[in-house]
């Protein structure tokens, strides 16, 4: 790494900082107040709230990581231009091409630091704030982990193999439990849904109870389940893939499919993943044109401006294809990649007009 490189180094990186710094601030800010409105129930207090939003940090950068590069870029830039040291890096025979290169690189590190987040820090930290929150909330009920959900409602343990759409759920067993942990009965349904009035339905169900040594058998098309269980705490049954790494991803889309179920959702999670790394160093690229081209002699306010508008619009798109993915049947793979493939397309266009 030249002197050059590190130079566009740190001003890549000094700007992408003090953007994130002002971004987390705001987000965290947001989250803590949607927060408020839950403090007092069950034992969730003001100190939890707080954990909660503080253990989501590192996800809230993972996820802010490519716009803040972007407006970082456009701002440790915008600061050279202004100071004439780009036009004097021109002068001494350092082409666009050349700068560019420095500026991949600081994407780069700015990358390597999103990889550590999204697959060492986040995963874990967003995983336990979520089962922190919702079991303070529900502080009368305990959960166990594995392949499966396995939950605790008093003298009820339920096991969920499978959340689906619309807080549906597949796969339920239902034991209840009598005196001295004398098992009572077990329901088998094939799926389970909260109705209208919060009342948790099991779907072609079969129910076995076991009464003074006799086992009595029957079927019931709806059978109302009384719980405690909410969505929410449903949500915590199931593999959630915006909370797994990416090789956990790989492996439980693997296993997935070996089962013929769908992983469409968790295919799309994994490539977007990647895609997401790769526009960190995108986004640092694009940068380059702007300070060179019509925002040159403009303030930091417009570059800014125009940094947001880029970001926002990126963001938008990949929302609008990942919902296409799942409502056309587009494959989840391709669709993941489209937006920062046009915006690696957009932005060697750009470069590719630098004089």
């Amino acid at each position: 790494m030249t002197t050059l490189d590190r130079y566009i180094l740190g001003a890549v990186i000094w700007g992408t900082m003090l953007v994130l710094l002002v971004l987390l601030a705001l987000n965290s800010f947001v989250s803590f107040i949607s927060q408020v409105d839950n403090v007092g129930q069950g034992n969730y207090t003001t100190a939890g709230a707080i954990a909660f939003v503080a253990l989501n940090i590192p996800s809230m950068t993972y996820q802010l990581l490519p716009i803040a590069t972007l407006l970082g870029a456009l701002l440790g830039l915008g600061n050279l231009a202004s100071h004439s040291e780009l036009i004097v890096m021109r002068a001494a025979g350092v082409s666009p091409w050349r700068l560019a290169r420095s500026v991949i690189i600081a994407g780069g590190v700015i990358a390597l630091l999103g990889i550590a987040l999204g697959e060492l820090i986040a995963p874990p930290a967003e995983q336990y704030a979520k089962r922190y929150r919702t079991m303070a909330l529900h502080n009368q009920l305990s959960m166990g982990q594995g392949q499966s959900g396995w939950i605790r409602d008093g003298d009820v343990v339920i096991n969920i193999e499978q959340l689906m759409e619309g807080d549906r759920a597949g796969g339920i067993y239902v034991f209840t439990f009598g005196g001295e942990r004398r098992l009572e009965s077990v329901v088998q349904a094939r799926t389970a849904s909260f109705d209208d009035k919060g009342v948790w339905v099991l779907d072609d169900s079969r129910k076995t109870e076991f009464l003074d040594g006799r086992l009595v058998a029957s079927k019931s098309q709806r059978l109302s389940q009384p719980t405690s269980l909410s969505p929410e705490l449903l949500g915590l049954s199931i593999v959630d893939p915006d909370s797994l790494a990416s090789r956990g991803l790989f492996n439980y889309i693997s296993y997935l499919r070996s089962n013929d179920l769908d992983a469409d959702s968790y295919v799309m999670a994994f490539w977007s993943r990647i895609a997401t790394i790769a526009s960190i160093i995108i986004m640092a690229a694009l940068a380059l044109p702007f300070v060179f081209g019509p925002l040159r002699s403009t303030g930091t306010g417009q570059r800014m401006f125009v940094g947001i508008l880029i970001g926002a619009a990126y963001f938008l798109v990949n929302r609008l294809v990942a919902n296409s993915s799942a409502v056309f049947g587009l494959d989840p793979a391709i669709t993941a990649w489209l937006p920062t493939l046009a915006l690696l397309a957009v932005t060697m266009a750009a470069l590719a007009r630098v004089r």
